[in-house]
């Protein structure tokens, strides 16, 4: 037996063993995966804390609707069939359309079909919408409703008639009514349907009101008679103050419309040209109107679509305007045929003729326009995407032109 020496006994091996790191990566991976659970639980209670009062069944039967339709609602809008009779306005909204009659407001997904639908028993139903919202309301009535494409938000009745209504993008939204005692009462909303405020006056009838897009202010259109005559004047309000921050006299003219733009100014139209107003009360555009146009749009971003007829020759001829945000003419061209309607949103312009569309991208490079063939429509409405949509006796139908139609 060879002789030798047992290293394992001798204790001299212990100096030669190369010693190695402990491995901490399980102890790292499980702080980690500590800190990420922390973090979660404390989401979970900031937001049982600040959205507290929405945190309800119904807020759980919406969220669950609204997973339950996301995939319907992701397709685009092509088509839809009107109850015929029934149907008496309609908006786009989302990537569908939006339909109200006088018992029903439906919400039209890409699939063209009824997606949602609530019974509303409305003899003169109208609608304003935002991104996410819907306001439909009894103009004349007393009943009103704000609804989504899959679910019902609010729902009231109130004690007096509905004059007319206003909602800014965010979902805020203005109410003006005839109130017993008083000339006109304007009521505001949050974009969570709480109510903010309620403005009385018994020297002013209120024609319209717009909410600015930070949803801290409002602006209404008030009527006053003052020596057999009728003044007009532009009230501005914080939200929550009685006093008006600025008013602007408009004396005796007439005013067709009046929207906040995006940057939060006004704009208005008169009968005699547009006038924007900044957020302190400041005139900082005017534009004359040689004529009063025969039919105008509005689009959500604040754009004014103006068209005007005259005469040339032994055909109508009709002079186009578009009026940008800050009161500046972005677009201007003539087109000849018989008027049937006009639509603005999205960028995009839509000229309703008797045997055509015309559709103006005018905030597209170029400012291209295409036309399709329109017979029998009887109205146009534009989305936000920048599409038109016809609307005939029967139906409603995505314009598609040429191109699109060979794309498979």
């Amino acid at each position: 037996m060879d002789e030798g020496i047992d290293l394992r006994k001798s204790g001299k091996l212990k100096d030669n063993i190369t010693r190695f790191r402990q491995d901490k990566r399980l102890a790292v991976t499980g702080a980690l995966y500590s800190l990420a659970l922390l973090g979660m639980l404390t989401i979970l209670v900031f937001c049982a804390l600040h959205f507290r009062e929405d945190l309800t069944a119904e807020s759980l039967r919406r969220t669950a609707a609204y997973l339950k339709s996301a995939g319907a609602a992701a397709e685009p809008f092509t088509e839809y069939r009107f109850e015929t009779g029934l149907d008496t306005d309609y908006v786009p909204f989302g990537t569908g359309l939006a339909v109200s009659s006088a018992d029903t407001y439906s919400y039209i997904s890409g699939l063209g079909d009824s997606q949602y639908s609530l019974q509303l028993k409305y003899a003169s139903p109208a609608m304003c919408v935002s991104d996410k919202y819907i306001l439909i309301y009894d103009r004349g009535g007393k009943g009103f409703c704000v609804a989504s494409s899959y679910s019902e938000y609010l729902r009231e009745m109130l004690d007096s008639p509905i004059l007319s209504a206003s909602m800014n993008r965010a979902g805020a939204f203005a109410l003006v009514t005839n109130e017993a005692g008083y000339r006109a009462a304007v009521t505001v909303y949050s974009a969570r349907q709480k109510l903010l405020c309620k403005w009385y006056t018994s020297q002013y009838y209120v024609l319209q009101t717009s909410v600015s897009p930070d949803s801290s202010h409002f602006a209404a259109l008030c009527l006053s008679q003052q020596e057999l005559q009728s003044v007009t004047q532009l009230r501005y309000f914080r939200i929550g103050q009685e006093a008006p921050v600025w008013t602007a006299d408009l004396g005796e003219k007439q005013v067709w419309s009046m929207t906040h733009d995006k940057s939060g100014g006004l704009l208005i139209l008169c009968d005699d040209g547009v006038y924007r107003y900044d957020s302190e009360g400041a005139c900082t555009a005017a534009l004359a109107l040689r004529q009063q146009p025969e039919r105008f749009a509005v689009s959500e971003e604040g754009e004014l679509l103006l068209v005007f007829s005259g005469a040339s020759g032994g055909s109508a001829a009709l002079q186009v305007m578009i009026v940008g945000d800050l009161g500046e003419t972005i677009y201007q061209e003539r087109f000849s045929g018989t008027l049937r309607a006009v639509a603005a949103d999205g960028g995009t312009a839509a000229i309703l003729l008797t045997d055509r569309l015309e559709q103006i991208s005018y905030a597209a490079e170029g400012q291209p326009v295409r036309s399709a063939p329109s017979d029998g429509a009887r109205d146009v409405i534009c989305t936000r995407q920048g599409e038109s949509i016809l609307i005939f006796s029967d139906r409603a139908e995505k314009v598609l032109y040429e191109e699109e139609a060979l794309v498979p």
